[in-house]
């Protein structure tokens, strides 16, 4: 695959990303997982900046148009399970081309992003199994490292 198709495939998988966690935040309501999903979607708004624009000719041709699809357009009912499971074959597929090395020029910050993506669909899935009583999210900055769970007070 050529590299600048690949470039635009991942810029449009990356826009539709941010796109769907944006929304998704917007409709979970407020807790953990809205801000979750908010920085989810910053994750993917940052690595857009380092990335050239999507090409939607060229991205729609290639293999990752797939998971592009999946964003724009989700199962319903949407559930936590699903997302994770995208999230699971994203980061597949992220770190399949970080050891192919087909983007010498991007690779550090591609292994940047799938390891703050890893962080961000750990906690996703840590959250997910812990009791209702302990989704309050403490006062703390709207960035995904800094998720911290507590029991609520009495």
């Amino acid at each position: 695959m050529q590299q600048t198709k690949l470039l635009a495939a991942l810029s449009c998988l990356f826009s539709q990303a941010k796109i769907f966690y944006q929304h998704t935040a917007e409709t979970v309501g407020p807790g953990n997982l809205r801000r979750q999903f908010s920085a989810l979607a910053e994750l993917h708004q940052h690595i857009l900046y380092l990335f050239p624009p999507a090409d939607s000719s060229a991205a729609e041709a290639n293999a990752l148009s797939g998971l592009s699809c999946w964003y724009n357009t989700p199962p319903n009912p949407l559930s936590v399970s699903a997302i994770q499971q995208q999230l699971a074959t994203q980061l597949q597929l992220q770190k399949a081309l970080i050891r192919s090395g087909d983007l010498p020029q991007h690779h550090k910050s591609l292994l940047h992003f799938t390891a703050s993506l890893q962080i961000a669909a750990d906690q996703l899935a840590q959250s997910e199994a812990l009791p209702a009583k302990y989704e309050t999210f403490t006062e703390q900055p709207a960035k995904i490292t800094n998720i911290k769970l507590t029991p609520d007070e009495p």
